[in-house]
């Protein structure tokens, strides 16, 4: 497993998230900002496991002792979430781009139909294809997407540069409005778990784009269980 702990600073007055005890029960107030994927508060995040089973967590094995008490365990959760939390803001444009990636690589492999979608679709700008045939869109760049499936899985810790993604992807679809599509992503959920954190998102068309789509973050912020629809 990964070591975050050198990753980020540990300045308590940046942290984004609290996590407490309330009646024995776990809480947590604040935010996690996934970039284009979006912006998560309080309600929305959620570890969905009683406080004995995080105890067996191999984060928790690896850093604290078998018997500490319930308030060193809090306080590592909130310093191991914040940890993770600014590694994540450290290195957004990564998580940017492999997001868009896997977007785009469903919305090929299903040929998905953007051009009905209002707002989605600037035929000014069809540089090749026309707007009847949405598989003329996909057919001449569908071999340079496939040569970006490598970066689908790997780090966006910043071992791999990644920032050439977005503007790819933006050259290969000059006719779909990549930003009306951002600012209508609909964050979920996210779950906090053992050295991971997974987020499920959807979109304001009707959820032509995302239904439901769902990943999990590891230590090295790679991207895995992807799915969607």
């Amino acid at each position: 497993m990964a070591d975050i702990s050198n990753d980020c600073s540990t300045n308590a007055n940046s942290d984004s998230l609290k996590i407490y005890l309330e009646d024995g029960e776990i809480k947590i107030q604040g935010s996690i900002d996934l970039g284009y994927i979006g912006l998560f508060d309080d309600s929305q995040i959620d570890i969905e496991t009683s406080l004995d089973e995080i105890r067996e967590w191999d984060i928790v094995e690896e850093n604290l002792d078998a018997n500490c008490t319930d308030d060193e365990l809090i306080d590592f959760l909130n310093e191991y979430y914040n940890r993770f939390i600014r590694k994540i803001e450290k290195n957004i444009d990564n998580i940017n781009g492999t997001f868009l990636l896997y977007v785009f690589t469903d919305m090929d492999s299903c040929e998905n139909n953007f051009m009905v979608i209002d707002g989605l679709f600037d035929e000014e700008k069809l540089i090749y294809g026309n707007e009847e045939d949405i598989a003329e869109i996909y057919n001449p760049v569908r071999q340079g997407l496939y040569t970006l499936s490598p970066y689908l899985e790997a780090p966006n810790d910043g071992t791999i540069p990644k920032g050439h993604l977005e503007s790819l992807l933006r050259s290969f679809y000059p006719m779909f409005d990549f930003d009306h599509f951002l600012e209508n992503i609909v964050p979920e959920y996210i779950g906090l778990d053992d050295g991971e954190i997974s987020f499920q998102c959807s979109d304001d068309f009707d959820c032509a784009i995302l239904c439901g789509a769902y990943a999990v973050l590891d230590e090295e912020l790679a991207f895995s269980d992807w799915h969607n629809f």
